[in-house]
């Protein structure tokens, strides 16, 4: 029944859309969307170089990075009153890792993502759902088509007001952008050690997003209301021997020259070997702070 209330969904979004095939094209790195532009017209960008890393350790990314509880999709459905009707769309989706959780919770998003080797891997576990190749800049759907748009662990790598005004567009009459991120607690002194030797080598601050940059987008707009904000503590049982893995997974690591890669291996195989936190423990619970930052759009 589930299975078929979702089919049903993607039936009538399709119907709605209209022809969606080849709205991704990939020449060169380059990535031309058709969609909200008029027809026939293309804008073209170029993937930065921190977020084109993501394509070459997509698996290490999906094994690494951390699911997301269950209370997160509890508030949404009933905080912002999202069903198993509603209609959804996750941008930069990823490899599904909060789609994930959605499907757990009989939400049914239809999906984009830039990278081909994040998206393969999210349409290998989620095949009943409409996913395409596609950036959060120039969405492909006609407007007024969404309850709410999502974005988890991604919004800062595209925080802008074109970003927004799209996703105001694609909204219905009182839905929502929702934003989500996903922390580590670095209350832990074995973790903010592990957060000091990923942070010691070189990344723009664009992958920082716990600094909150993003949020200026929303400051000078009148398209969406105040940005209200929720969070929620968790711990996800982790492998230690997996850190290595999970910082491997992280944008501005997997783009580093592997002579600096190895010297991250040995310093967090050194660390899961002294901190006396950690020493003697194979499986530890990895400490996180999800946040959860929604406004309604203003039509």
């Amino acid at each position: 029944m589930k299975f078929l209330t979702c089919h049903k969904n993607v039936l009538k979004l399709k119907k709605k859309c209209g022809v969606l095939a080849q709205l991704g094209e990939r020449y060169n790195g380059i990535v031309e969307v058709r969609g909200s532009t008029p027809l026939g017209s293309t804008k073209r960008f170029i993937m930065n170089s921190a977020a084109q890393s993501f394509n070459t350790c997509s698996e290490i990314y999906e094994y690494s990075r951390p699911n997301y509880p269950d209370a997160v999709a509890n508030f949404l459905k009933s905080k912002l009153g999202f069903n198993t009707s509603s209609q959804l769309l996750e941008l930069a989706a990823g490899t599904g890792k909060f789609t994930d959780l959605l499907v757990k919770h009989n939400l049914y998003p239809t999906v984009t993502e830039w990278l081909q080797g994040m998206l393969g891997i999210l349409r290998a576990k989620h095949q009943q759902l409409l996913s395409i190749i596609s950036r959060a800049e120039n969405i492909p759907f006609q407007n007024n088509l969404f309850d709410g748009v999502l974005v988890a662990q991604a919004f800062h790598w595209f925080a802008d007001h074109m970003t927004l005004n799209d996703i105001a567009r694609v909204l219905k009459n009182n839905g929502y952008i929702t934003i989500i991120f996903q922390e580590r607690d670095n209350q832990s002194s074995w973790v903010y050690d592990y957060h000091k030797i990923i942070y010691s080598y070189p990344h723009d601050d664009i992958v920082k997003f716990e600094r909150g940059k993003w949020k200026s987008v929303f400051k000078q707009q009148s398209i969406f209301s105040a940005l209200e904000h929720q969070k929620f503590s968790y711990r996800q049982p982790f492998f230690k021997k997996d850190l290595v893995q999970k910082a491997l997974g992280m944008s501005f690591i997997a783009a580093l020259p592997d002579t600096q890669k190895k010297d991250v291996i040995k310093r967090i195989q050194h660390l899961c070997k002294t901190h006396p936190e950690i020493k003697n423990h194979e499986i530890i619970g990895f400490p996180y702070i999800t946040h959860v930052y929604w406004a309604k759009v203003l039509k």
